[in-house]
């Protein structure tokens, strides 16, 4: 393959090849601080939740549609529906919270208010029933 591209190589400029030269050394720039911003916590490249933060949304999404006075899931319905402890669920919201999925008020049961696009919302995994 290198033999297709030597003729060509021979004829490009100098200053070509110096532009080419920068080009590379930009990108390799941009990449290596791209690299050190990112963190394991970050969402998916796609800028969405996570498969798990997904669920959580899916599922609040859907409680609030189906319940006629429009209000959020409990932590018990939480705790239930995902078989998780108290503080998982707590921490979980809490997470939902802090990167803007979720907004909360705090002193105010049931106040959960999706914040995300809804179209970021995965389907929910099962089926639940209110």
């Amino acid at each position: 393959m290198l033999e297709d591209h030597k003729s060509f190589l021979a004829e490009t400029p100098i200053e070509v090849w110096t532009a080419m030269e920068l080009a590379a050394e930009g990108l390799t720039d941009a990449l290596r601080c791209l690299n050190q911003v990112k963190t394991k916590d970050d969402p998916p490249t796609s800028g969405g939740p996570t498969g798990q933060q997904g669920q959580f949304l899916a599922y609040i999404h859907e409680y609030v549609k189906a319940n006629n006075r429009g209000v959020a899931p409990t932590h018990a319905e939480f705790q239930r529906f995902f078989n998780l402890t108290a503080p998982s669920v707590n921490s979980m919201l809490k997470r939902l919270d802090e990167k803007g999925y979720i907004r909360r008020i705090p002193g105010k049961t049931r106040a959960i208010e999706l914040t995300i696009d809804l179209e970021l919302i995965p389907l929910l995994d099962r089926p639940f029933r209110l």
